[in-house]
C-alpha cells in the first residue's frame, strides 16, 4: 500500500479500510491526515476532485505540491502536531539559557513580575497552535483568531503595572536611550527565529497576513519574557521603550512590508 494507491481508494468513493492502509498510514503523515476526524479531509479532496478534474486552479496546485522540495516542503508537510512541537522548541531553549545565565534571578522577579512572566510563557503555546492550524471557515472562529493575535500584542503591556524602582541617573539621562535600544534589539534578535519558523511552518501557498499577525503576537511574547530575565531595569519608560514597543515596532514593519509588497505587484 501506497500514497497512490490511498488516493485511488478515497477516489473511488469509499474510505480505504484494513490493515494494509493502518500500516501505511502509521508511517506517513500526510496520508495520516487525510484519515483524522472519520476522514473527512480525503473525502473532501476527493469530492472536489471528482467535480473539478478538469479545473485548471486545480491542476496548477497539483503542479505546485508535486514541484515542493527542499527542506521548507519537509518541515510544512509534518502534521499540526510535530510543527507545533518544533515551534516551542526553539523559545524554550532561549527561555531555559536566560534562566541558566541568572542574569535576574527569578527570586528577585517578585510576585508581579513573576506573575507576568507565567502569563506570556501560557499564551505562547496558544498563539503558536493558532498561527499553524488552517483558518477556519466560520467567520466566529476566524474571529476568535484575530483576538487572540491582539491579546499577544497586548498582554505585555501588564508589565507597565507592575511596582517600579526608582531610576538612576544614567536611566534617567544619558544611559536611557542606549540602555532602551540595546533591550529592543536583543529581545527582536532573539526572536527573530521563532517568527521566521511560522514562515517556514506554513503551508499556504502564499503566506495571509494573519499569519504575519500571529507570528508577530509570537514575537512579542518571547522578546518580553526573554527580557524579563535578561534586563533587571523595573523603570516604566525604561519598560515601555525597551521591552514593550517590540511588538507595536514589528506589526507595523510587518504592516508595511506587505503594503509595500501589494504596490510593487
Amino acid at each position: 500500500m501506497d500514497c497512490a494507491e490511498i488516493r485511488e481508494g478515497f477516489l473511488s468513493g469509499e474510505v480505504p479500510i484494513g490493515q494494509a492502509v493502518d500500516a501505511h498510514v502509521q508511517g506517513c503523515t500526510l496520508c495520516a491526515e487525510l484519515f483524522h476526524d472519520s476522514a473527512s479531509l480525503g473525502r473532501r479532496l476527493a469530492l472536489a476532485a471528482q467535480h473539478g478534474a478538469q479545473s485548471p486552479s486545480l491542476v496548477a496546485a497539483e503542479a505546485l505540491i508535486e514541484n515542493e522540495r527542499g527542506l521548507r516542503a519537509f518541515l510544512r508537510g509534518r502534521s499540526t502536531r510535530t510543527r507545533w512541537l518544533l515551534s516551542l522548541a526553539l523559545p524554550a531553549l532561549l527561555v531555559s539559557r536566560e534562566l541558566w545565565l541568572g542574569r535576574v534571578p527569578w527570586q528577585k522577579l517578585g510576585s508581579p513580575r513573576l506573575l507576568f512572566g507565567l502569563f506570556l510563557l501560557a499564551a505562547f503555546p496558544l498563539v503558536a497552535c493558532s498561527t499553524l492550524r488552517p483558518l477556519p471557515i466560520a467567520r466566529r472562529a476566524a474571529r476568535l483568531r484575530r483576538l487572540l493575535a491582539l491579546a499577544a500584542w497586548c498582554l505585555p503591556c501588564l508589565l507597565s503595572f507592575a511596582p517600579q524602582t526608582e531610576p538612576s541617573a544614567a536611566e534617567l539621562w544619558g544611559g536611557f536611550a542606549l540602555r532602551s535600544l540595546v533591550c529592543f534589539a536583543y529581545g527582536s534578535a532573539l526572536a527573530a527565529p521563532s517568527f521566521a519558523l511560522h514562515w517556514v511552518f506554513d503551508r499556504s501557498i502564499r503566506v495571509p497576513f494573519r499569519v504575519w499577525t500571529s507570528a508577530v503576537g509570537v514575537v512579542a511574547l518571547l522578546a518580553n519574557a526573554i527580557l524579563l530575565l535578561h534586563c533587571p531595569s523595573t523603570n516604566r519608560a525604561h519598560l515601555l521603550a525597551g521591552h514593550l514597543s517590540i511588538g507595536l515596532v514589528w506589526f507595523l514593519a510587518v504592516s508595511l512590508a506587505r503594503g509595500w509588497s501589494r504596490l510593487v505587484e
